[in-house]
């Protein structure tokens, strides 16, 4: 049976890239998928079959690290997320058509537009979480909003009078809390149960289905140099990586050394400034991380889940710098379960980064745990699982 199947989510790499294969699988199933993104993401969601119906970010163009740095009361962040999800409601509310879907699935950014939708139409709803997943034991939000040294957005008096007031509006009587907290009956979680922060606690309403490897074309692809030397991948990510002087750091520590470095420097760093980079050092805006790793002996990043999942999906060790609350809790994870080193912010230099992927590359009994996670990533699933989760939740 074919059914019609909402996909709210944000414009975030980190938030859609992770769902694309699982969409591409649904569709190739003959499911009928609507899946909510900006313009900037909707030629990647067209290439997997889904049809895309878009909205106006009003978080695309801001500077994340200004917002984070704003700390007048700690609402600022706060308000703009509501903000965003109250752009992803209407606009999904005024284009998505006559007939309602048959389930609501919807992202961890957009919770309150999914959860909204889900209830305007009164159809089950499924999440989606790219990161780590969250029940009454463990809460990522609370994990990022401690790193970050923020107030939880339930004790600001603004924050929680909009909430409340837009839920009212909805007819929908649930107390803020539970609202906030909600537990919905299925949540994809793209990363094995063996990398899940309290995994024990998680019931069989998670479905631990590992990354969902699928094609990138837009970025490319990449082939290994002819100089024999081990490949390191070093990214900051796609949001909070306007660090130039962290890679002209990184090509002068690693020039001359026995490694091959393939920097990812985004959109925010002007590579020609780099230039002239040693003979074992390469820089590209965007390269294709997977491909990379496939060929690499160690990877250097900011601690992403995406980047995270892509090393240990090819059973490379990791070095993780976090330079922003929101990848803390992946950082402590990686360190915690022994599956890469942790360089704090204080302590990164181009010497100590050099320093530590000599150590995790040669530490065997690292290596060995990486490939443990390895095997559970591939053991998880993937987009077939994902799919077959689904299908199996609306059959219930």
């Amino acid at each position: 049976m074919a059914y019609r199947i909402l996909v709210v989510n944000v414009a975030s790499h980190g938030h859609v890239y992770p769902t694309l294969a699982t969409v591409g699988e649904l569709v190739r199933r003959g499911h009928r998928v609507t899946y909510v993104t900006s313009a900037d993401f909707a030629p990647h969601v067209a290439a997997t079959g889904a049809a895309v119906l878009r909205y106006e970010s009003r978080i695309a163009e801001v500077d994340p690290a200004e917002v984070f740095a704003d700390a007048e009361d700690g609402a600022l962040p706060h308000m703009l997320y509501l903000e965003e999800n109250t752009a992803v409601l209407k606009a999904t509310e005024s284009g998505y058509g006559p007939e309602p879907p048959d389930l609501v699935v919807y992202g961890d950014f957009p919770v309150i537009a999914g959860q909204l939708l889900a209830a305007r139409w009164d159809r089950p709803a499924a999440r989606l979480s790219a990161a780590f997943a969250s029940n009454e034991t463990y809460s990522f939000s609370r994990d990022m909003i401690e790193a970050a040294g923020f107030v939880d957005p339930l004790a600001l008096p603004s924050f929680r009078t909009r909430l409340g007031a837009l839920l009212s509006s909805y007819g929908v009587g649930t107390p803020v809390e539970e609202f906030w907290h909600r537990v919905e009956g299925l949540t994809l979680v793209f990363v094995p149960k063996e990398f899940q922060p309290a995994g024990e606690s998680f019931d069989d309403r998670f479905a631990f289905v590992g990354p969902c490897i699928g094609d990138m074309p837009r970025l490319g692809g990449w082939q290994r140099p002819d100089d024999g030397l081990p490949v390191v991948l070093v990214s900051l990510g796609t949001t909070f990586n306007d660090h130039p002087s962290f890679f002209a750091e990184c090509a002068r520590a690693f020039a001359g050394q026995p490694w091959h470095v393939v920097m990812s420097v985004g959109d925010q760093v002007d590579i020609d400034a780099l230039r002239p980079l040693p003979a074992n050092v390469e820089a590209h805006r965007w390269v294709s991380h997977l491909a990379v790793l496939e060929h690499a002996s160690a990877c250097v990043t900011h601690g992403g889940m995406g980047t995270v999942m892509a090393s240990l999906y090819w059973g490379r060790p990791l070095v993780v710098a976090p330079r922003s609350p929101d990848v803390v809790p992946m950082a402590q994870q990686v360190s915690s379960l022994g599956l890469g080193g942790l360089v704090r912010p204080e302590e990164v230099s181009g010497s100590r980064l050099l320093s530590a992927v000599r150590e995790v590359t040669a530490d065997a009994a690292l290596l060995d745990r990486v490939g443990q996670m390895r095997r559970a990533i591939r053991e998880a699933g993937g987009a077939d699982r994902a799919a077959d989760e689904i299908e199996a939740y609306l059959k219930r």
